[in-house]
């Protein structure tokens, strides 16, 4: 009996030593990955997919001034205020919570630290994450290349080195100038946000010829560029006067002659349909929420006057993609809706005849 516990506890202890070698050859191997560390995985993650659009992290800083959270919001897609692309899983991107979490805690790190954070030689990039398409977003003007930003002269380079609020002058003038003229003939920053200024300058403005000026879309500048011109303009508006900056970073460009040439406005037909046909697809789509003589239900009311310059093209576009953060869904076949070009051109004509505003609609 004693033989055989002496055996038994000689196995058990074989064991235990075997399972405690396999844990330790495990730690070790774990602790060799250098990928385990989320800042080091971060930094892995950023020069894989960031670098295509803003470089090494000091060329741009873009997380300046944000927290994790924040960072998190603006680089998975939860935020619009963020990234142009979607990187989040659940917004469609190919990275995990997990990745997200790591590039938002090595940028955090470069921001606190002021500088690279330390880092253990990471292992090759593998083949780059396909990049995925920008999130699609309504009406956004289509990026249109922008002269560059020419070089600057040597007394300027001087002035604006380290002088954020000096370069947003300076970028401004090059910039801006030709279409807004100074900064005080028109104030359009005037009222508005630091955020709001720097995303219409990286955005443009649907409707109108100003384009988009961020690099990833299309324009000249880069992130800290713009948020040069904003700064500016904010600091403008905060004195409610120029900020003191020395005259030579207000010499405007020479005029290009291609931008001194007459732009002749697009000519978009106007919608045409039968208001016949567009009366009985009301009756059978329309008057459930806007009633039968267009007085309104739960939708507003369709009798007019219509606020708009074309208020068929309104009209027509409010049919086929509906109305945001409302109750109405989009008509159009291509919002999944049962109503095709043709059909929506004849509801069009029907809201704009003067059939809408009589009582023949609920003949």
């Amino acid at each position: 009996m004693i033989r055989l516990l002496g055996a038994v506890a000689i196995v058990v202890a074989a064991l235990a030593l075997a399972w405690q070698g396999s844990t330790i050859g495990l730690a070790q191997e774990g602790a060799d990955d250098p990928l385990r560390d989320p800042v080091a995985h971060g930094a892995w993650l950023y020069e894989g997919n960031c670098t295509r659009c803003h470089g090494p992290y000091d060329r741009e800083r873009v997380g300046r001034d944000l927290g994790a959270s924040e960072l998190k919001a603006r680089i998975s897609g939860e935020s619009r205020q963020g990234c142009t692309i979607d990187w989040g899983r659940r917004y469609g991107g190919p990275l995990s919570a997990r990745e997200i979490d790591a590039l938002a805690r090595y940028i955090v790190a470069w921001e606190e630290g002021g500088g690279p954070p330390p880092l253990p030689p990471l292992p090759p990039l593998p083949t780059p994450t396909p990049r995925p398409t920008a999130t699609p977003e309504p009406d956004r003007a289509q990026a249109t290349p922008v002269p560059a930003t020419p070089e600057m002269d040597p007394t300027v380079r001087m002035i604006v080195e380290g002088n954020p609020l000096a370069l947003g002058a300076w970028l401004y003038t090059r910039h801006c100038y030709r279409c807004h003229l100074g900064y005080e003939q028109a104030r359009m920053g005037q009222g508005k946000s630091n955020a709001f200024i720097q995303r219409t300058i990286e955005n443009g403005k649907t409707a109108t010829s100003m384009k988009p000026f961020s690099r990833r879309k299309g324009g000249p500048l880069k992130v800290r560029e713009i948020q040069a011109i904003a700064r500016y303009i904010a600091a403008w508006e905060e004195f409610a006067e120029p900020p003191a900056l020395p005259a030579a970073l207000f010499t405007p460009p020479t005029p290009d002659p291609a931008d001194l040439a007459p732009i002749k406005p697009p000519f978009i037909p106007v919608v045409t349909g039968d208001p016949g046909r567009g009366a009985s697809l009301y009756t059978a789509h329309c008057a459930h929420c806007h009633g039968a003589n267009g007085e309104g239900r739960w939708g507003p009311p369709l009798t007019g006057p219509w606020a708009s310059v074309r208020p068929d093209l309104t009209l027509r576009s409010t049919i086929a993609r509906g109305a945001p953060r409302s109750l109405m869904p989009g008509w159009g076949s291509e919002a999944g809706g049962p109503l095709t070009e043709t059909e929506i051109a004849d509801l069009v004509a029907f809201l704009l005849s003067a059939a809408v505003t009589t009582s023949t609609m609920s003949n």
